[in-house]
């Protein structure tokens, strides 16, 4: 097993994690541990002390992937090294450095049975922040393209209830991936099974959305917070 205490005597068996304040989004390791990449035979150490909000999964989407589970020691290891290249001051040092961070998370997923294709559609998404954070031109170009091919998918799908020809549009966005070299994988990813969740994620939003409404209509006439519905937590505004 991959994830050990932090003496490496032997597998982790406790994620030991405060919530500070009791109401907030965030989470404080109270003890470190190590992982040991079987890809790159690298140790990772993360210290105690080190902030999270585990698995940066929107609210709305925790019905597909939720925020912690076995996912739990790899996102708090990609927090932590998220933070780490977010201090380089470099940037084209922060993204060869988080490109590589990013395929430990996806390694490390697998590695605590996290199912495949949502191990994949994780690395997918942070991975494509990443492109977009420290990516320059080139990555605000390369997440337009995400996004439009994913659009072309989805649209090609619909398009041959009515003609299977239409089908054929649907590999356009592969074959515009192929310039993208060593990102051509990811944007696949991207591409494809992100197109096969969305219309599951809008059936999930036709139901959650007026739900979530009526919360806030209750709250809204006994005087409470209607915002707060839209989250489980608060965001404070202190550290911990």
């Amino acid at each position: 097993m991959p994830f050990r205490t932090a003496d490496g005597r032997r597998p982790l068996d406790e994620l030991l994690l405060a919530q500070r304040p009791a109401d907030d989004h965030r989470f404080v390791l109270r003890a470190g541990f190590g992982y040991d990449d079987p890809v790159s035979k690298r140790h990772y150490a993360v210290a105690p002390g080190r902030v999270t909000d585990l698995a940066s999964v929107p609210m709305w989407l925790w019905s597909f992937i939720a925020s912690y589970g076995r996912q739990s020691a790899p996102a708090v290891l990609h927090d932590d090294r998220s933070a780490v290249a977010a201090r380089l001051g470099d940037r084209r040092a922060a993204l060869a450095q988080r490109r590589e961070d990013d395929r430990v998370l996806r390694t490390a997923l697998r590695e605590q049975r996290v199912p495949l294709l949502r191990a994949w559609l994780m690395w997918a998404w942070v991975a494509a922040d990443r492109e977009r954070e420290f990516g320059g031109a080139a990555g605000v170009v390369f997440m337009v393209q995400a996004v439009v091919g994913t659009l072309v998918v989805v649209g090609a799908s619909v398009a041959a209830f009515w003609h299977p020809a239409w089908l054929a549009l649907a590999l356009l966005p592969a074959l515009a991936a192929l310039p993208w070299g060593g990102l051509a994988p990811l944007m696949l990813v991207l591409n494809y099974p992100t197109a096969v969740l969305t219309p599951l994620i809008a059936l999930h939003l036709v139901a959650l959305v007026p739900f979530r409404l009526i919360e806030a209509v209750v709250e809204l006439v006994t005087g409470g917070d209607p915002a707060g519905v839209w989250r489980p937590t608060v965001r404070a505004s202190r550290s911990p």
